[in-house]
């Protein structure tokens, strides 16, 4: 009965004890949840507003939401991901994104497992899609966690563990006797455990279900089990009068065994004190109790035994050839082998060892006495004893001896003579000493080319620390830039001679291959077997530097890093070479920049520099890997094509060319336009030898230029008598000039409403040594290209203003005299001292003067035209544009400049009638004109037809062979004294 309502009150128990857990349960998984999508609530709501400017983290706010690390990223439209920001506690391995979002996740690291979770926000800057921000945040599963520490509160458990199947990641467990064991024993069966009667703990193991999160996380609960103390105390009174009557009896019979018991124990213990004392004659006198005799047998066998041990440990002893003895507790000598008597005199007959060790006369030998007599050894102590005339070292080992209850019973001293290791580690540290003071590097292998040792200066050359590199191969160091051929002829050489020399390149520890002078050499031992290798090295990295820089600077220009013309010349003789030999066709391209030189003028060789980098890299990206592109000099550039099976990959590449720099470019705030001018000369149809393809590439890049710039012409036959007519008319223009040869002519600009003259234009008029004349259109693009043009403008200017002043001495009224500007003039910024310098040496008024240029020049440097054309106007000349209509023709940057006369186009006025296109225009510059209250005058004026036509819309200066060809100077007041007769009539 008492038995069967035992088992009911325990099963009642249990079956509350299940309840119980299950709530605890339940509680703690809500709250793990409700605080994990709390912290994923709270970074979310942070993540809206998210500056990358402040930071928004704080130790205090990752405690408030349990997280231990939060990192941002940032992802742009190229899928390309940085770190934007990172707090807590994180390493390398946590430092990258998940590739789940929205989920919690498991992360290993070296801190541990993780629980993790990210999302991502869209990433705009001023309404534009920049990229994404990916916000991750972790929780280290961890023993002690405040998390675990909260479910406990929450749930009322007096312990808590998180695991997976094997591992236990997270675990708070009360200090209260019983919980420990009831959560071992969860974990070791894996079921639930309920409270006993001994222990009031009842613990289970159940599955944590994590929303959003994964699977395969158990929770372990131990909780105090209510009832328990109930159920206990319904049978203790049950046994407490059983209980008395056993002990009663145990009472009695123990009594009656005691008396028994002490006489058989006497006489052991009598024998056992004899056997301590020493006595091991004594015999043991047997007893009536049969356990007690067979105790005392086996003490005299132990005695025995022991007796034997004793004998052979001191034969032992002395049977080693270092110095040894032994002492007791109380410090008696107990043991001492004859390597110790012959090294201490009267050793073995002295008692104390304390006396022993104070006649030694060391401080350091007392010491470790003592701290043997305290239970601590005391190694490697190092004496020096003077021994038949001698000094010897001796290293000592002191230890204490212990019984087997660890009870220090004394203590031993062991010798060993270090004097020949000690004279031979003399001699290693002065070799070391050399070994690792050298500059170069040293290292040595065995037989099997493994590292054994290296010196300072290897650690300092290649970055490996010592420890790194022994016993790996010098293979480890390979660069991979050497044959495999190279080494078997370094290692035959070595075998065969037993040295190698030279250079060779290897790879530092950071990855970065250096150059090294190498010498490896052979060490064999007696019987003529290589047991080592040395090699001994030096960095030669800077000598090769020099090496490269000198060979850049020989055969590279400086500022794009493109072959020059040296090693331009060596490829072009070597493609050559190869394309004779293999029966190809190659090409030679000759590229130059067109108005490179107003680049320069007008905004500074910085901004021409960084022009003539960029075209560069668009040239390199034009071609094909297997060409070449130069730069020769300034603005002029080669490319050589090899492998060419028909003229359309030539026009392909030229055409790319001609594209690519032909797009804009944008330097310091400046967006910039500029054109190329190609010239291409081909093996074997254009010349057969570097020089000639060189030379037709540069005929036919002139005739491109000719041809209106920003194109590519192929040689032929016909360019090149057009070069040598080219040539011969600069060189024969550069004679003239210096003859001065070449003179302002003048045509007037008559009023056709009054008949009067109004002034003159200046035109350059050269007649060569046969009297024949050469047309501007011949001479003038000559100069312009041989750089005379600005020379031949100042020439001009200084014969105009001469002439004014004679005009000015005869009192002739001549109006004003018109002088052209050419761009390069216009752009030069000698300019306008020229025009300062002509004026003040004649004498003559600014206001006479008058300058023209087209609608072009200024438009190429808007700021800078407007600039020059001020400081023309506060001079007190004035402002014509030449041929307008035929140029940008731009009315908004028209009323920007000082312009005080518009010269109509002579291709305008050729044509002209009422009712026909050309009348149209020339009208409608003439309205605006009036408009913008600009003067007017019509060029190349040759009929009475097109002057009345001009007069009818209101444009009555003009210009023309109609009233008189151009002349020279003294010729000009007879003319105009005839058009002034000619209209009075």
């Amino acid at each position: 009965m008492l038995w069967t309502s035992y088992k009911n009150a325990e099963t009642a128990l249990q079956f509350e004890q299940i309840t119980q857990i299950d709530q605890t349960h339940k509680l703690a998984e809500q709250h793990f949840n409700y605080r994990l999508n709390e912290s994923r609530h709270m970074l979310e709501a942070i993540a809206k507003t998210f500056d990358a400017n402040r930071s928004v983290f704080s130790p205090q706010f990752l405690q408030d939401i349990i997280i231990d690390y939060v990192i941002v990223f940032e992802k742009n439209i190229e899928g390309d991901i940085k770190v934007l920001e990172s707090f807590g506690l994180f390493d390398e391995q946590n430092s990258k994104p998940l590739f789940k979002n929205d989920k919690f996740v498991f992360e290993k690291s070296r801190r541990g497992q993780s629980l993790a979770f990210q999302f991502q926000e869209v990433h705009e800057e001023n309404g534009q899609l920049v990229g994404m921000r990916i916000f991750k945040a972790g929780v280290y599963l961890k023993k002690n966690s405040p998390l675990v520490n909260e479910l406990r509160s929450v749930s009322g458990a007096s312990a808590h563990m998180i695991m997976s199947d094997d591992t236990v990641f997270v675990e708070s467990t009360s200090l209260e006797n019983g919980v420990a064991e009831v959560r071992d024993a969860v974990l070791e069966k894996r079921e639930t455990i309920f409270s006993t009667k001994e222990n009031i703990f009842s613990g289970d193991f159940h599955p944590l279900k994590i929303k959003d999160g994964p699977q395969g996380l158990y929770l372990v609960s131990v909780m105090t089990s209510q009832g328990t103390q109930t159920w206990g105390e319904t049978f203790r009174g049950s046994v407490i009068f059983g209980g008395q009557v056993v002990l009663l009896a145990a009472i009695l019979v123990t009594l009656l065994l005691r008396k028994i018991t002490n006489s058989n124990l006497n006489k052991l213990l009598s024998f056992a004190h004899a056997v301590q004392n020493g006595d091991t004659k004594r015999l043991y006198q047997k007893g009536s109790i049969y356990e007690f005799n067979q105790v005392g047998e086996v003490i005299t066998g132990m005695v025995h035994h022991l007796s034997a041990k004793s004998k052979y440990i001191e034969d032992l002893v002395n049977a080693t050839i270092t110095p040894t003895f032994a002492w007791d507790d109380k410090g008696n000598i107990t043991l001492c082998n004859h390597v110790a008597k012959d090294l201490f005199d009267q050793i073995d007959t002295m008692e104390d060892i304390h006396l022993f060790f104070k006649r030694q006369n060391n401080s350091q030998m007392i010491q470790a006495l003592e701290n043997a007599a305290n239970g601590k050894p005391f190694s490697s102590l190092e004496t020096v004893i003077r021994l038949e005339g001698s000094l010897r070292h001796y290293v000592w080992n002191l230890s204490p001896l212990h019984d087997r209850f660890g009870i220090i019973i004394g203590g031993i001293a062991q010798g060993q003579d270090v004097t020949d290791r000690r004279l031979a580690e003399r001699r290693l540290r002065l070799s070391a000493k050399v070994f690792d003071s050298t500059i170069e590097a040293i290292m040595i292998t065995d037989d099997k080319g493994d590292i054994v040792d290296v010196n300072t200066a290897f650690t300092d050359i290649t970055g490996y620390s010592r420890n790194e590199v022994i016993g790996q191969n010098p293979r480890m160091m390979k660069s991979g830039r050497h044959s495999e051929e190279f080494y078997n002829t370094m290692w035959s050489d070595l075998m065969t001679n037993g040295l190698w020399r030279g250079e060779i390149w290897d790879r530092r520890k950071n990855g970065d291959e250096f150059p090294k002078m190498l010498s490896i050499s052979a060490s064999r031992n007696e019987s003529g077997r290589v047991t080592n290798y040395v090699a001994v090295f030096s960095d030669i990295t800077n000598k090769k530097e020099s090496e490269e820089k000198l060979e850049q600077l020989a055969h590279f220009d400086p500022l794009t890093g493109l072959p020059n013309r040296v090693l331009f010349h060596d490829r072009l003789y070597t493609s050559l070479a190869r394309s004779k030999r293999e029966k190809e066709h190659m090409a030679v391209l000759f590229v130059d920049l067109d108005r490179f030189k107003q680049v320069n003028d007008s905004l500074g060789h910085r901004v021409g520099d960084l022009l003539l980098k960029e075209v560069s890299k668009r040239l390199k990206t034009s071609i094909r890997e297997i060409d070449t592109v130069a730069r020769l000099s300034g603005d002029e550039f080669t490319v050589i094509l090899t492998d060419l099976t028909s003229d359309e990959d030539i026009e392909l590449v030229a055409s790319r060319i001609v594209k690519s720099i032909g797009a804009p470019y944008f330097f310091e705030g400046h967006e910039l336009f500029i054109s190329a001018s190609v010239g291409i000369a081909i093996y074997p149809t254009d010349g057969d030898s570097s020089a000639d393809l060189l030379r037709n590439a540069d005929v036919a890049m002139y005739h491109a230029k000719e041809k209106g710039r920003n194109n590519y012409q192929f040689f032929n036959l016909s360019m090149n008598d057009k070069a040598h007519n080219q040539l011969s008319m600069a060189n024969k223009l550069r004679i003239a000039m210096n003859k001065n040869a070449i003179i302002p002519h003048y045509q007037l600009k008559i009023d056709s409403v009054t008949g009067k003259p109004v002034g003159v234009e200046a035109l350059a008029r050269w007649t060569d040594d046969n009297g024949q004349p050469i047309s501007p259109a011949e001479f003038i693009p000559v100069a312009e290209e041989n750089g005379l043009i600005v020379k031949l403008g100042k020439s001009i200017i200084q014969q105009t203003c001469f002439q004014a002043r004679m005009w000015q001495d005869m009192q002739f009224d001549f109006g004003s005299i018109a002088i052209n500007l050419s761009a390069q003039q216009f752009r030069d910024r000698n300019l306008i001292n020229d025009i300062k310098e002509a004026i003040e040496d004649h004498r003559i008024v600014p206001t006479c003067l008058e300058v023209e240029v087209t609608e072009n020049m200024m438009m190429e440097d808007v700021e800078g035209a407007i600039q020059i054309l001020a400081d023309l106007k506060d001079m007190g000349m004035r402002i014509s544009i030449d041929d307008f209509g035929t140029g940008y023709s731009s009315l908004s940057y028209l009323k920007r400049f000082p312009v005080d006369t518009l010269k109509i186009d002579r291709s305008f006025v050729h044509d002209i009638k009422p009712g026909n296109d050309d009348a149209a225009i020339v009208s409608a510059i003439v309205s605006m004109a009036h408009e913008l209250k600009i003067d007017l005058v019509a060029e190349g004026v040759e009929t009475k037809e097109q002057v009345d036509f001009l007069k009818s819309i209101g444009c009555t200066v003009v210009q023309g062979f109609l009233y008189g060809k151009p002349c020279h100077g003294g010729q000009v007041p007879l003319q105009w004294a005839r058009i002034e007769e000619e209209f009075s009539q």
